[in-house]
């Protein structure tokens, strides 16, 4: 019996060994439906990848402006500050010196504290044609003070502020329009600024009280009757006015002197009529026309020279100088108006015209040495008289030219100064120099007469 039982231990064991297989292999195919779940689950993942990143980039693209959207104006605040911090320091440094100085510019405003009327602003007056926000009180104006910044004093701004007595102009203007300050019959008291480029017609016209006036060389035009009908006793014209306008000077009945620089080519129709107490005129070499009527009616005018430069006279120009008896011509303009002088000086029954006297001028070229250590630094000048020998100087204001030679070389016009500019090679340097004597009342300006100079850098 005990041998029965071990037998059917023996075979029950070894049949349980033997189905282990199986169940592991039972257990394994139950396990795999949910592994190939997994894996199924998985691949269509790794499928759709492509289509993700390819939706990733376009949602990234789709975030990036296109071409279009950069060139709008309004772009992210980051943005703006992110290419600031990348800008050059040398363009974020000019941007703010710009912003700096726009926001330096003041606006225009004005005020009044009873007496004084104060313009301030970095701009041009506005056009007041039409009226000034002070036309209620014009009348109780006695001073204007415009400040530095103001660029131009503008139509009728001051017209017939009849109290106004002092008027100050800041160095910045560069414009007095028409009317700026007519009738305004006290003015005493005002200063052209010598950046100023034009004045208007009827600037200061009927501006009785104003004695004395000076023209700076910048001014390059004047507008009719400019200082008409004013109390002017002084003028000064500075060298670099181009011309002196119509009507400019017209009844300035106080007016009794005038110098006219060689700048002014022009002399407007009627500039200094009736002037009546004009006695002197001085008109110098490179006036070139005079208008007609142009100092009709000046009956103290007692002689005048006009300079050889002068080549034309318009029809009654000297109208009426009752006590005209000497007038100076140069030859060639005697020639051309030999058989007109009625038509030019009607009214003046005792004048006489008159040949002004021949200029002699007689000049010879000279050597200079320079040395050539001292060019590499700074050029080197000559007054005229240590490059040209003057035997005779003429009459009259010398000027001079260069005709030809190197152009580091230069000779000033006014004085004749001769520069050597630095850094100019070593050598010998021949100069043709022409100069002329401008003559005077009684003496023609002189024939242009040509030296050669010698310049030796060594």
């Amino acid at each position: 019996m005990k041998l029965k039982r071990l037998a059917a231990m023996f075979v029950a064991v070894a049949m349980s060994v033997t189905m282990l297989p199986a169940l592991a292999l039972a257990d394994e195919n139950e396990a795999a439906p949910e592994e190939t779940a997994k894996v199924e689950n998985t691949e269509p993942e790794k499928k759709e990848e492509p289509e993700k990143k390819e939706e990733s980039k376009k949602e990234e693209n789709s975030e990036k402006p296109s071409e279009t959207e950069k060139a709008e104006p309004e772009e992210p605040a980051g943005k703006a500050e992110a290419t600031e911090e990348n800008a050059a320091p040398e363009e974020t440094a000019s941007a703010a010196a710009k912003d700096a100085k726009k926001a330096k510019k003041q606006p225009y405003k004005w005020s009044w504290d009873g007496t004084t009327l104060t313009i301030s602003g970095d701009c041009s007056m506005p056009d007041y044609s039409k009226g000034a926000p002070w036309d209620d009180f014009r009348d109780s104006i006695k001073k204007v003070v415009i400040k530095k910044g103001i660029t131009s004093v503008s139509k009728n701004a001051f017209a017939k502020c009849e109290n106004l007595t002092e008027a100050s102009l800041p160095s910045t203007i560069k414009k007095i329009a028409d009317e700026a300050f007519y009738s305004c019959i006290s003015l005493s008291k005002v200063s052209i600024p010598s950046g100023v480029t034009s004045i208007g017609q009827d600037a200061f016209r009927f501006c009785k009280n104003l004695k004395n006036i000076t023209i700076p060389g910048s001014v390059k035009t004047m507008g009719f009757w400019a200082f008409a009908n004013s109390g002017l006793t002084g003028v000064t014209v500075a060298s670099g006015v181009a011309e002196l306008g119509k009507g400019a000077f017209y009844c300035c009945e106080k007016l009794e002197s005038i110098s006219i620089p060689g700048s002014v080519t022009s002399i407007g129709e009627k500039a200094f009529d009736n002037c009546v107490n004009l006695q002197s005129v001085k008109l110098n070499y490179g006036l070139k026309s005079i208008g007609t009527m142009a100092f009709l009616g000046c009956e103290s005018l007692a002689s005048i020279s006009l300079p050889s430069s002068v080549n034309t006279i318009e029809d009654a120009a000297f109208q009426d100088c009752s006590n005209l008896l000497c007038v100076y011509f140069s030859e060639s303009l005697m020639a051309k108006y030999a058989g007109k002088m009625s038509d030019l000086f009607p009214g003046c029954s005792n004048m006489s015209p008159l040949l002004l006297e021949t200029n002699t001028l007689a000049v010879k070229g000279k050597k200079a040495k320079v040395k050539y250590k001292k060019t590499k630094k700074k050029s080197q000048s000559f007054a005229a008289g240590k490059v040209i020998s003057f035997t005779d100087r003429g009459q009259g204001t010398l000027r001079f030219g260069k005709v030809k030679g190197n152009k580091k070389i230069t000779v000033n016009k006014s004085n004749g100064t001769v520069t050597v500019k630095k850094k100019i090679k070593k050598g010998t340097y021949k100069v043709k120099v022409k100069v002329m004597a401008t003559g005077s009342t009684t003496y023609s300006a002189s024939n242009w007469e040509t030296v050669t100079i010698t310049i030796i850098v060594r």
